[in-house]
């Protein structure tokens, strides 16, 4: 790279530093380091809010989410007797992190804005394997090498759920009685209770585990719908393995009125014009900020078919990156991308290749 990740457009602000801290790690202007690689996390940065993009279908996934939030007087009360569960499915790399993270975001709005029709509700986000929503924290035994066991995976994510819940001054003594429960439907029932003890809603996100079969993720699946009382929505993501439909993903709970399935798909030629327009404004420079051409870049897919999101943000992050070294204004198009996602050559044709074209007319 010719420059350093902090005035990257299409870098990622983390949301905290090396040892988990809120902008704990400082770049060049006083702000928080940027990635390549980072779920956006716009209900804790502010910056990400204006980088999210509908792309592999997520704006109809958000626009499903947003919908059941009318239902939201029902997920207060404690008689109806159930919570939900938001099943996020879709291939690996896809967004799925980022899109339970903003539709968590779209809590915080509707809350901020219609709290007050509800009674103001406490809302609490518990991301149990972090921001990144990393699976083997919670999934791997304490050896560090083999799976662990089901029991110990649920008994984790309540342990989170819990610290969680005394950083928000809930009554020590309850929320000890809640990890101590043996019955873990019982738990998350005295859990329930104490919710509605304070007024509270918990948003809790649980990650992709990857499960030897499709039959313990199925059982899985059901125990977080057991453990979704009243004020207790549990986000679970799945990537669904190549063979796979999201419908199969959610046949296990099919049914339930308790189930929201937000299943998002693969990219398209449209998704990575989409993508070009998440540049984070004011940032980078006038040489990386000149207008995407459109057009190059829809054709540009049938060149290049990213696998994933991820992809998508390392190869756009990559040019624009080197084009900071432009000696003129260059827009992100298929010849500015090309150099990052072909190949890595050696040799003479890697010297041979020259990303920056002469300037037209001079």
């Amino acid at each position: 790279m010719t420059s350093s990740d902090w005035a990257n457009p299409y870098g990622v602000r983390k949301p905290y530093g090396p040892n988990g801290m809120n902008n704990g790690q400082v770049g060049r202007n006083g702000a928080s380091a940027l990635s390549a690689d980072h779920p956006l996390v716009p209900w804790k940065e502010p910056d990400h809010v204006h980088q999210w993009v509908d792309v592999d279908h997520s704006q109809e996934a958000l626009d499903h989410f947003s919908g059941s939030l009318s239902e939201l007087g029902e997920l207060l009360d404690s008689n109806k007797g159930y919570g939900r569960v938001v099943i996020v499915s879709g291939p690996a790399g896809m967004g799925k992190t980022t899109l339970i993270h903003r539709c968590l975001y779209e809590v915080k709005r509707r809350l901020a804005v219609d709290g007050a029709a509800v009674g103001n509700p406490l809302p609490v986000f518990v991301p149990t394997a972090g921001l990144e929503n990393d699976g083997r924290r919670i999934s791997v035994d304490p050896d560090g090498e083999s799976f662990a066991p089901t029991r110990l995976i649920n008994d984790r994510i309540r342990r989170e759920l819990a610290k969680r819940l005394r950083t928000h001054d809930f009554p020590e003594s309850r929320v000890k009685a809640i990890i101590d429960e043996e019955d873990p439907f019982q738990a998350y029932g005295e859990m329930s209770d104490l919710l509605v003890h304070r007024n509270a809603l918990l948003f809790a996100v649980i990650p992709h585990i990857r499960w030897n079969d499709t039959h313990l993720r199925a059982a899985f699946l059901r125990t977080c719908l057991s453990h979704a009382h009243p004020r207790i929505v549990l986000f679970v993501e799945v990537s669904q393995g190549a063979a796979e439909t999201a419908k199969e993903v959610a046949a296990a709970l099919s049914g339930s009125t308790a189930v929201t399935h937000l299943a998002l798909g693969e990219l398209n030629s449209e998704d990575i014009w989409r993508f070009s327009r998440s540049a984070r404004p004011g940032h980078g420079g006038p040489h990386v900020l000149v207008e995407p051409d459109r057009s190059s870049l829809m054709a540009a897919h049938d060149e290049w078919k990213p696998r994933d999101v991820r992809e998508l943000r390392k190869v756009f992050h990559s040019a624009a990156d080197a084009l900071r070294c432009a000696p003129y204004p260059w827009p992100i198009d298929a010849d500015a991308l090309r150099p990052h996602w072909e190949p890595r050559r050696t040799g003479r044709d890697a010297l041979l290749r020259d990303p920056i074209r002469p300037r037209p007319g001079g």
